[in-house]
């Protein structure tokens, strides 16, 4: 029902003059002034019972539940290569960078070299030492030597040969000691893949750099697995085990409505964990993307309500406008409940079938 007031005037304005002293040349002018106030509109909508939802939106961030931190264990090393970038795909055992290793390569091919030669002089030890003794019994043989003499000269020989194998396991227990320690270096000089994913963070200006013991140079992300999760955890009760609810990401190219199911609930303590059931095809969502996911907090259901643009708060009390009989907008103070997102709850002050105004 719409109201309207229109106020006019006719104004006459007659010249101060006494008509007497008018000549036949003057005119008196009328003048006519219409003055409107704008329009006051107001709908009349009916106070009926129906469902109250009140809803809420819980922020949740795009987040990888398996990673790899990546860094050297070595200081003041020249990054020498980096055989991957920012969002590249690996598998487990690529190699991702590696140091400066010509040098500590040189002593690693040096020492196994070393190591070599030494073990097969230790193996052909036992057959010189046997051959040595041979040749001294034949010489004894021939030179008709004294029994005696032979038997400590071949002492001797024994003896010659056992350390010379004693020096030979001290050298290849140090060499053996100091090749694992270069394989080692070696082995930390080159940073690998430990597990399927993609690459992120990767540290600018990486390659040509120095190293830095602990500091992370890049992750490594299984995808595969990636999560949205909440701190929301106060809102745990809201969700049930297997139903899905809606989320919206706005901003990024996976921007669209999608569905997410609650993830291993069992396990919610100080977050909430949420994995994709439905979405857009062939989005690729980045970590750190954020979605919005809309949860029911509240309903009554068929409960004496009104919609919620009808209701006026001030302070601590809420009111209506109704219209009297006399078509004057008047206040009605009413007791609210549930302020749902589209109805409010009215506990009293209003009856079924009555009508407030909606501006």
């Amino acid at each position: 029902m719409k109201k309207r007031i229109r106020l006019c005037a006719v104004l006459l304005v007659a010249s101060t003059l006494a008509l007497s002293a008018c000549t036949k040349n003057e005119e008196v002018p009328l003048v006519i002034v219409d003055s409107e106030e704008d329009v006051m509109s107001f709908n009349l909508i009916p106070v009926t019972y129906d469902d109250v939802v009140q809803s809420g939106k819980i922020d949740c961030t795009y987040v990888q539940t398996n990673s790899q931190e990546v860094s050297f264990n070595q200081t003041g090393k020249y990054v020498d290569k980096v055989y991957v970038k920012e969002g590249e795909k690996v598998k487990k055992g690529t190699l991702l960078c590696e140091l400066s290793s010509d040098a500590l390569q040189k002593s690693i091919d040096e020492l196994s070299y070393k190591i070599k030669r030494n073990e097969l002089l230790l193996q052909y030890s036992a057959t010189n030492e046997e051959l040595a003794v041979q040749d001294r019994w034949i010489s004894n043989i021939l030179q008709n030597a004294d029994t005696k003499d032979v038997e400590k000269d071949i002492e001797n020989i024994k003896s010659q040969y056992a350390r010379e194998r004693e020096l030979l396991n001290d050298s290849l227990e140090f060499d053996r000691q100091e090749l694992a320690k270069k394989q080692k270096e070696l082995r930390a000089s080159r940073l690998y893949a430990n597990m399927d994913g993609k690459v992120y963070k990767l540290k600018q200006n990486l390659e040509g750099s120095t190293s830095k013991a602990g500091t992370v140079i890049m992750t490594i992300v299984d995808d595969t697995n990636c999560l949205f999760s909440s701190t929301a955890i106060e809102y745990k009760n809201l969700f049930e085990e297997g139903k899905a609810v809606d989320m919206k990401i706005i901003y990024s190219s996976a921007a669209g409505d999608y569905l997410v199911m609650p993830y291993e609930m069992e396990s919610w303590n100080d977050q909430m964990l949420f994995s994709i059931y439905d979405g857009p095809d062939n989005s690729e969502i980045d970590m750190g993307v954020m979605g919005t996911i809309s949860v029911e907090i509240a309903k009554k259901e068929h409960v004496l309500s009104v919609p919620k643009d009808t209701v006026h708060v001030a302070g601590d009390k809420a009111f209506v406008y109704t219209l009297s009989a006399e078509n004057v907008r008047e206040i009605r103070y009413i007791e609210v409940g549930l302020m749902g997102d589209e109805k409010v709850e009215v506990l009293s002050g209003l009856s079924e079938g009555e009508k407030v105004l909606k501006k």
